[in-house]
C-alpha cells in the first residue's frame, strides 16, 4: 500500500482525507467492513523529484490498520460456563440405614434479555434456595436432577426464537454451573449428583444436527475421551467438579433423552423398582398403567401422584408414578403454550397450572422405597418438623 503516503497530502479538511482514504482502500480491494481499527498514523518528511528534476521536500503519512477479524467475531461466541469455587460445608453424619435421594425437578434456567440489557430469569431463585436448604438437612446420598435443568430457549428448533431470547445462552450456562456447584456445597462429600437430559437440555444438539452436522461430535484436539465441544457436559464444565469421596464423578450426565433413565431403588416383593426419567407423557397415571413399573418424572411441572396395584403370582405388587413439580417460575415467565408476550418482549403475568416442589426418596437395604413430595408455596416449604423460608 505504497499509495498511503499520498492519502493526506494536500487534504485541507477531514472530509477530503476520508474520501481519499476510501478511494485508496477501494483501489486496493480492501472492504471498509474488514478494517477493525487504526493502529498507528505516522508523519514524516521525504524527498521526491520535482518537475525540474530537482529534489523537493514533501510531507508524507502512513496509516497502519488492524483487520476486523483479529478481534474475533462481533457476535459473542458461547463459551464454557464461568467456573465457580466449590467449598462444601461440614455436614453432620447420617443416621439410620436407609439411603436418601433428593429429586430436583425442572428449574429451566434461562433468561430474557430486554433492550436495556436486563436479564429476566425463568428459574425461580426462591424455589432454588428452598431446595438447597432442604438438601442440607436431608444429607442425601444422591441428588437427581430430572431434566430441563437449563432452558436453552435461544436454541429452539420448534418455537420461534424472539429477539429477547438472543444472547442469553452464556448467562444461562454460567448460572447452571453455579446451580450444580451450590448442590455440591450443600451435600455430603460422598453424594452423587445426576443430571438427566431433558428435551430442553437437548436443544443445542438437535439444532446443530440440523444446521451444522459436522460440528456435532467435534472434540478438543488430542482429547478423544472428552465430551464433544457443543454439548452441555463440556459447556457446563462437569468434569471439573471432580469426584466424590467414593471416587465416582461428582456430577454425572445421563444423556439419551427420552430413553435415558436412572434406577433409584431395586424394589422388593411389595413395590416395583423405581426409575427417574425426564418424561414424555403429561400424565403420570398413564405412565403407571402402561409401564407397570414405578417412575418419578419431570417435564410436566405439576405435582402428581398415582398408584396402581397388580396381582402377580398370587402376590400384590404396587406401582407408583409421580412428579414433584418444578423449580422454575410459574407466573408466566417461562415460555409455554399458554404464555403470552407483550410487544416490547415482556411476558404477560399469568398463573400457570403448575406447582413447585421437591421429592425425597428413602430406600431400605432390601430395596423397598418410599417417597415424600414437598410442595413449595410462594417461597415457603414445610418438611417434617421444620419450616423453610426462601
Amino acid at each position: 500500500m505504497s499509495d498511503l503516503r499520498h492519502v493526506l497530502d494536500g487534504a485541507q479538511r477531514p472530509q477530503v482525507a476520508i474520501g481519499k482514504l476510501a478511494e485508496l482502500l477501494e483501489r486496493n480491494g480492501i472492504d471498509l467492513a474488514d478494517v477493525g481499527r487504526v493502529k498507528a498514523i505516522k508523519a514524516w518528511q521525504g524527498f521526491m523529484k520535482g518537475d525540474d528534476g530537482e529534489p523537493v521536500t514533501v510531507d508524507m503519512h502512513g496509516i497502519e490498520f488492524v483487520p476486523a477479524w483479529t478481534d474475533g467475531p462481533a457476535w459473542p461466541v458461547v463459551q464454557p460456563a464461568r467456573p465457580v469455587t466449590v467449598k462444601p460445608r461440614p455436614v453432620p453424619k447420617r443416621t439410620g440405614t436407609a439411603s436418601t435421594i433428593v429429586i430436583a425437578p425442572d428449574p429451566q434456567i434461562g433468561y430474557r434479555r430486554y433492550e436495556d440489557g436486563t436479564l429476566d430469569p425463568f428459574q425461580d431463585e426462591r424455589a432454588i434456595d428452598l431446595h438447597l436448604q432442604i438438601i442440607r438437612d436431608a444429607k442425601p446420598n444422591r441428588i437427581v436432577n430430572l431434566g430441563d435443568t437449563i432452558d436453552m430457549a435461544e436454541w429452539s428448533d420448534k418455537f420461534a426464537v424472539a429477539p429477547e431470547m438472543m444472547l442469553t445462552t452464556q448467562p444461562a450456562l454460567d448460572r447452571t454451573h453455579r446451580y450444580l456447584g451450590e448442590q455440591i456445597t450443600e451435600s455430603p462429600a460422598d453424594c452423587d449428583i445426576l443430571l438427566l437430559e431433558g428435551n430442553h437440555d437437548a436443544r443445542m444438539a438437535r439444532l446443530v444436527l440440523k444446521n451444522a452436522m459436522a460440528a456435532l461430535r467435534i472434540r478438543q484436539a488430542n482429547a478423544p475421551e472428552s465430551w464433544p465441544v457443543l454439548t452441555l457436559p463440556h459447556l457446563l464444565r462437569l468434569d471439573e467438579f471432580g469426584k466424590t469421596a467414593n471416587g465416582s464423578p461428582r456430577v454425572q450426565y445421563i444423556d439419551g433423552y427420552p430413553a435415558g433413565r436412572v434406577e433409584l431403588a431395586p424394589g422388593s416383593d411389595d413395590v416395583t423398582p423405581l426409575y427417574a426419567i425426564h418424561g414424555e407423557r403429561l400424565s403420570v397415571s398413564a405412565v403407571a398403567k402402561n409401564e407397570r413399573q414405578s417412575f418419578v418424572q419431570g417435564h410436566i411441572h405439576r405435582i402428581q401422584d398415582w398408584w396402581e396395584s397388580y396381582e402377580l403370582a398370587g402376590r400384590l405388587v404396587n406401582v407408583n408414578a409421580w412428579s414433584p413439580g418444578c423449580l422454575c417460575r410459574i407466573d408466566g415467565s417461562v415460555p409455554s403454550s399458554r404464555g403470552g408476550v407483550r410487544l416490547k418482549g415482556q411476558p404477560v403475568a399469568r398463573n400457570e397450572q403448575w406447582q413447585q416442589g421437591l421429592g425425597i426418596v428413602s430406600v431400605a437395604q432390601d430395596g423397598t422405597w418410599t417417597k415424600e413430595i414437598i410442595p413449595f408455596f410462594n417461597g415457603r416449604a414445610i418438611w417434617r418438623d421444620k419450616e423453610y423460608m426462601a
